[in-house]
Formats: structure tokens, C-alpha cells, sequence
């Protein structure tokens, strides 16, 4: 089995076409940095919509946090797909809430290459603040051969901003991670009718 069918096989996490309700455990109206790491060079936030999407990002180069929280989407980093469409986001992801945990299943866009499925687990803290607890590669072995975890925990901290990108993502056109067929259609059409509107 090629690791992009795997991939589709056995992945559980899936986009249900309604609201997950996370906004009632944490603040969903701007993004999460590291919280002790605003300046590095490493990616800027992350965002978790209400349809059930997440996604890491970068801003772009020189903008400032009072810029971003003006207009965030006018500062976010743009980059090109693999459709050689414009899109924004580094790695998307469904993730769903299991009491006071927040789990991820990542695919960078190396995954139309079949070669890069990441779980993420967040510990949510309060509100505004997150912990990253828990990430292991879903597809790469140990020498041992155990899909054991990676990564040493740390925090993230909610930033407000005004506004936010879209959730609509590369992740949500694919028919395999919805969980029903009829949800996805619904999605597609509503593309279909954005796009002639533009």
C-alpha cells in the first residue's frame, strides 16, 4: 500500500459539516504564537477554525504584532500549492476535542507526495492558552519500529486579531476527509459559487 493511500485509509479524524463548539473552551478570534518565542525564526502561529480545520503560518518578513492585529489576513505569508493556485498556511489539519485535548491530524502539502502525516495533542490550559503535549509522525518508525512521540512540550498563547483568514484550504476538496460524501458536495458547490461571484 502506497503511503498516500495509507494515509487515506486510515485516517479517522474527519471534517463532520457543523460546528465542533471549541470557541466555548478557548478564544478562536485570532491566532496562537509560541509564548516564549515571538521573534524566532520558526512558524508564526497557529489557528483552529470552527469547522473543525487547523493550520500552522508565517507572517510576512518585517510586519509587526500591531499590524497583525489590525488586519491579519493582509499580513499573513502567501505562497503558491500544488495546484499552482495562491493559498496561505504551511500544514493543515482536522482535529477533534476529547475533553480538554485538543488532537490533530496534520498533512503538510508534502502529503499529495504521500510522505508527511503528524498527530498533534494540545492540553488546553484556559482560554488563551494551549500546550502542545504530544506529536508523532503517523507514517515514520522508530529503529525500533514504534510510532513513538517526538518533540518536547511547550505553550502556546492566544493573540487577538482582526480580520482572519478563511478556513477554506486544499484539505477541505479532498472527498476522503469528510465523513460524509454529502457534506463535501455541499463544500465543492460553495466553492463552485465563490469563485463565480469573483
Amino acid at each position: 500500500m502506497s503511503q498516500k493511500k495509507e494515509v487515506i485509509s486510515k485516517s479517522t479524524i474527519k471534517l463532520e459539516g457543523k460546528s465542533t463548539h471549541i470557541s466555548d473552551l478557548i478564544n478562536i478570534t485570532g491566532y496562537y504564537s509560541k509564548a516564549d518565542c515571538r521573534k524566532c525564526n520558526s512558524i508564526a502561529g497557529i489557528m483552529f477554525f470552527d469547522d473543525g480545520i487547523w493550520v500552522d503560518f508565517r507572517f510576512k518578513k518585517d510586519v509587526t504584532e500591531e499590524e497583525i492585529k489590525i488586519n491579519m489576513w493582509k499580513n499573513v505569508a502567501n505562497g503558491i500549492d500544488y495546484k499552482n493556485t495562491i493559498r496561505w498556511g504551511e500544514n493543515w489539519g482536522i482535529y477533534e476535542i476529547h475533553n480538554d485535548t485538543i488532537i490533530v491530524s496534520i498533512f503538510g502539502y508534502g502529503y499529495i507526495m504521500g510522505d508527511n502525516w503528524v498527530e498533534y495533542r494540545y492540553r488546553i490550559l484556559d482560554r488563551n492558552n494551549i500546550q502542545l503535549v504530544y506529536a508523532k509522525s503517523l507514517l515514520k518508525k522508530d529503529e525500533n519500529n514504534n510510532e513513538s512521540p517526538w518533540m518536547e512540550p511547550f505553550n502556546y498563547q492566544f493573540i487577538f486579531a482582526d480580520s482572519l483568514p478563511s478556513s477554506n484550504c486544499w484539505i477541505k476538496e479532498q472527498k476522503w476527509t469528510w465523513r460524509n460524501e454529502q457534506d463535501w458536495k455541499n463544500y465543492m458547490e460553495k466553492i463552485k459559487q465563490e469563485k463565480k461571484k469573483k
